[in-house]
């Protein structure tokens, strides 16, 4: 599976589990996330998540010279 597939999967169950009235807490618990993790992806909007990703998969890796090694 795409792994910018499977963020937006977790991005969307997060809101899903949070519509049916699961506390933030039971939310991290049960994604294996961070409690504030699972905070700012309910603040961000779908289309402030897609740039956040989009953003994430731009950024400069410090390793990238020593990946051959």
């Amino acid at each position: 599976m795409n792994v910018y597939l499977a963020k937006f999967m977790t991005y969307f169950e997060i809101h899903r589990m949070h519509r049916e009235g699961l506390s933030v807490r039971h939310i991290s618990s049960y994604l294996v996330l961070n409690r504030r993790t699972v905070i700012k992806y309910l603040n961000m909007s779908e289309q402030e998540y897609e740039s956040f990703l989009i953003q994430q998969a731009d950024r400069k890796k410090i390793l990238l010279p020593y990946e051959d090694f």
